[in-house]
């Protein structure tokens, strides 16, 4: 279900920030925080870190692990700081879908080399969920991505209010 989901959301992420003019996606809102830019960096980043993590641990034999909840991003009130901060340089809508392809290549070379079955009998230890079923990856990927369009569609009306 997540694997065929992530796609969906991917194309969300591109229709909440694509419309926006260069100059609104570099921009912070007056209360501080990230730029649509940013965000969208993040996740390129995210993804990425994911990927490698899954792919490596896919070609270890670490046994199998148990779904973790990975509800937390559902809610925006729930705070959660970001191991790494995206860089704030100034970037055009087609270097950010460049990012978001780039990193999207890793998911399509774990969802083309793996079944579910076999990822589902491996794991992977991530810094924040712990010990958790590779195939989960799908899941915490579209999630996260889910957490930050709506954190996208919140910049945009702060900095079109003003």
């Amino acid at each position: 279900m997540w694997r065929e989901n992530v796609k969906t959301i991917r194309n969300e992420l591109i229709d909440s920030f694509h419309d926006a003019g260069e100059d609104k996606l570099n921009e912070k809102p007056a209360s501080g925080g990230w730029s649509i830019a940013q965000v969208v960096l993040h996740l390129a980043g995210a993804e990425t870190r994911f990927m490698e993590l899954a792919l490596r641990s896919a070609s270890e034999s670490m046994a199998k692990g148990e779904k973790v909840d990975l509800t937390v991003f559902d809610d925006p009130a729930h705070k959660m700081i970001a191991p790494i901060d995206p860089p704030d340089v100034h970037k055009t809508c087609d270097e950010l879908l460049k990012a978001l392809h780039t990193s999207r290549q890793l998911t399509e070379r774990l969802e083309s080399s793996y079944t579910i079955e076999e990822l589902e009998q491996k794991s992977m230890d991530h810094h924040r969920f712990g010990i958790m079923p590779i195939e989960q990856v799908f899941e915490l990927l579209g999630r996260h991505e889910k957490r930050h369009i709506r954190q996208i569609h919140r910049i945009k009306e702060q900095i079109t209010r003003l």
